[in-house]
Order: structure tokens, then C-alpha cells, then sequence
């Protein structure tokens, strides 16, 4: 077998075992969990104030039992937060970061 036929079965192998894969893997975004936690993550976020409980926007049962809920409301909450990291207040005397925010994740 020359080279060029091996790097080519190799190449196609690779190909294969790659696209047999991504079928493996899960598309989270298309769930309606994790749409309806973005959704609440992404309220929070925009209304969020520090040590105010009121103002987090959670599904506690679908927080407590579903991971896309759990994931949407990161990614939404994180995506649509306004950033104040230097404003007085802005929530670093409470341990709040851009990270973990009300959640404590």
C-alpha cells in the first residue's frame, strides 16, 4: 500500500468514527428545558440585584431535575447580565462574580 492510499484510509477512517460520533452527542439549545431556563437565566441577569432574592428568576423542580434547564439558565443569566463589575454594589461584598452569580454554580 502506498503512503498516499494509507493517509487516505486513514482520513476516511477518521471521518467515519468522527461523524458516527457527533451523533452521540446532544444538542441542549433545541430542548425546551434549556430554552425556558435561558429564558429565566436571561431575566435574572437583566435584573438581577445582589442579595435581593426576589430578583432571581428560577424554575426550582426543573433546576433541581434537569440538566438543560440547569444549563440554559447559566448560559442565559451569563449571556444577558449587565456587566458592573467596577459600579459600588456591585455585588463583590457579596461574593457575586461574573461566574457564579445567584446560583452558586
Amino acid at each position: 500500500m502506498t503512503r498516499t492510499v494509507r493517509k487516505a484510509v486513514l482520513l476516511g477512517a477518521l471521518l467515519g468514527l468522527g461523524l458516527s460520533l457527533s451523533g452521540c452527542a446532544s444538542d441542549d439549545t433545541k430542548d425546551p428545558d434549556y430554552q425556558s431556563g435561558y429564558s429565566a437565566g436571561c431575566g435574572t441577569g437583566t435584573g438581577y440585584v445582589p442579595g435581593n432574592a426576589s430578583t432571581v428568576i428560577r424554575d426550582p423542580d426543573l433546576w433541581r431535575t434537569s440538566k438543560p434547564y440547569r444549563a440554559g439558565w447559566k448560559a442565559g443569566f451569563n449571556s444577558c447580565r449587565v456587566s458592573t463589575s467596577n459600579a459600588p454594589g456591585s455585588g463583590s461584598e457579596y461574593g457575586y462574580g461574573r461566574r457564579n452569580g445567584p446560583s452558586g454554580y
